[in-house]
């Protein structure tokens, strides 16, 4: 693909860097404790599905400063 496709891969804007460095810190993470990322299936599967829900809750975890043994339901408003 080209990059002028998506010009917001290579974005100076300090809100996308922390985005990625906070993406990239999840994945690194997940690698560690043996976690699958959803780059290692095709896009669209099955598994594909299920990895990207636990790296979601992963990163709303990090976000919230919550602990292991909290269940974040994805869809969920838990602030309404």
């Amino acid at each position: 693909m080209d990059k002028d496709q998506f010009p917001f891969l290579d974005s100076d804007d300090p809100h996308f860097q922390h985005a990625r460095a906070l993406s990239v810190s999840v994945g690194a993470i997940r690698r560690a404790q043996g976690k699958c990322s959803p780059n290692d299936f095709p896009v669209g599967s099955l598994e594909w599905h299920f990895a990207i829900e636990e790296f979601a809750g992963d990163v709303l975890r990090t976000l919230m400063g919550e602990t292991e043994g909290i269940d974040v339901q994805v869809g969920e408003r838990p602030f309404d």
